[in-house]
């Protein structure tokens, strides 16, 4: 009976791929490195993904030697993976290649110190405007092709996100990106909060891209008279019990993380410890309504 039960309980994991849930510290600004994971931990999370931009508390160059010695033991002792570093390495005519390559290197080497043998992969957005994609896109092929070879040599991957105010902002663009870089180092981030504001179906969104996604972002978006608004996941209109199913059905293994939009982190009404909370009890049931297995077993 005992054997038996083992078995059944590793074929019922084999069905259902392992979907990570992480927490973002973009949305964390506030806190101190140390308290934040200890509240992402804390409220159950299985991964955190590292803001690395500049100016926040897990950017590289705030954080010594010592430092990620120290969070490295913290993650350990915590049981957070670190599935991925958020950047913002946009092309655009005023930030040279070399300064996007520069704020790469030093993501990596940052991964590599707090997550050894593990790299984390690099999640950022791309930049430039909608209407400038004819003329910006074979510049940016050239361009993230020699992030790819730097990327490829740490064996990690970058991930770009369809962003709706950016020029890669809908699933044409971005299968026509992939296609062009052709590498495995180089994958999409699926969020759907920009897709659903270009009016792009969640289930033909999820069937187009996530065979070229590697990681996941989870908000909402909602319509602001003339603009947008990036909402928590749960307060806009993603079913994502049907996105999980559907995530499910597909095969995709891996992450899928709460982002909070600045729009949200920098009100002054904002409250993290409320959100992060309420972010876990929404994801964490539509992942268990879809069966999915969280790599801890929450």
């Amino acid at each position: 009976m005992f054997v038996g039960g083992l078995g059944a309980f590793a074929a019922m994991r084999a069905a259902s791929p392992t979907v990570g849930l992480g927490f973002g510290t973009y949305a964390l600004w506030m806190l101190r490195w140390e308290d934040a994971l200890e509240l992402i931990a804390r409220t159950g999370y299985d991964g955190v993904e590292l803001a690395a931009m500049a100016g926040w508390p897990t950017a590289p160059e705030r954080l010594s030697r010592s430092d990620r010695a120290r969070m490295r033991q913290h993650l350990a002792d915590s049981g957070l993976e670190v599935p991925a570093l958020l950047e913002s390495l946009q092309i655009h005519p005023l930030r040279s290649r070399g300064e996007n390559l520069d704020r790469l290197r030093r993501a990596i080497d940052l991964g590599a110190d707090v997550s050894p043998g593990k790299p984390p992969a690099i999640e950022t957005v791309l930049g430039r405007k909608p209407a400038e994609w004819e003329e910006a896109r074979h510049g940016m092929v050239d361009e993230i092709g020699e992030w790819v070879r730097v990327a490829a040599d740490a064996e990690t991957v970058i991930c770009f996100k369809p962003h709706v105010s950016h020029a890669v902002n809908d699933i044409e663009r971005s299968l026509w990106l992939t296609r062009q870089i052709d590498s495995p180092h180089f994958r999409c981030t699926f969020d759907y909060s920009h897709l659903w504001l270009a009016g792009l179906d969640l289930e033909d969104s999820l069937e187009a891209l996530l065979p070229v996604c590697h990681y996941v972002h989870l908000k909402d978006a909602g319509r602001d008279g003339d603009g947008h608004r990036f909402l928590l996941p749960g307060d806009g209109q993603t079913d994502y019990p049907a996105m999980f199913r559907k995530m499910r059905e597909l095969g995709f293994q891996g992450y899928a993380t709460v982002e909070i939009s600045s729009q949200i982190h920098r009100d002054d009404r904002f409250e993290p410890i409320p959100a992060t909370r309420t972010c876990y009890e929404r994801m964490s049931a539509a992942i268990e309504q879809a069966r999915l297995i969280r790599p801890r077993g929450a």
